[in-house]
């Protein structure tokens, strides 16, 4: 069985908790054992993160210990996948720029500034929008 690890925390405007529960929910029906941590401090173990599959961060403005980095930087190196979406990936430790390096961003702004409403469509399938 494929294993996950989600990170949970940080700001709770992001809703952490319910949407790492969402992602568990999601990647456990496509064969995925998932852990579910509110502590950063589980990336101190390299030889547990060798062992995933999946890093999932769902952690927003927070603050990490540089070494917790390096191990992840090790990780996905080494072929564990790393995700997340929105503010929970790319504005999760703003004071590290390797952090933004390997999630190839940076959280800058909502498009228009904070209080603006969006209409979201999804769409099913593989074809694009034209």
């Amino acid at each position: 069985m494929k294993k996950a690890l989600i990170l949970q925390g940080g700001w709770d405007g992001h809703e952490p908790q319910l949407t790492s529960k969402r992602f568990a929910g999601l990647l456990e029906k496509h064969g995925y054992a998932c852990t579910i941590s509110d502590t950063l401090d589980v990336l101190g173990d390299l030889d547990r993160l060798m062992d995933l599959d999946l890093i999932v961060a769902c952690w927003t403005m927070g603050e990490i210990d540089h070494r917790y980095v390096q191990n992840v930087c090790k990780a996905v190196g080494a072929g564990v996948g790393l995700a997340g979406c929105h503010g929970g990936m790319c504005d999760s430790f703003r004071q590290d720029t390797e952090w933004q390096f390997i999630t190839g961003g940076q959280w800058v702004s909502h498009p228009g500034g904070d209080g603006i409403e969006y209409t979201v469509n999804i769409r099913h399938g593989s074809s694009p929008i034209v």
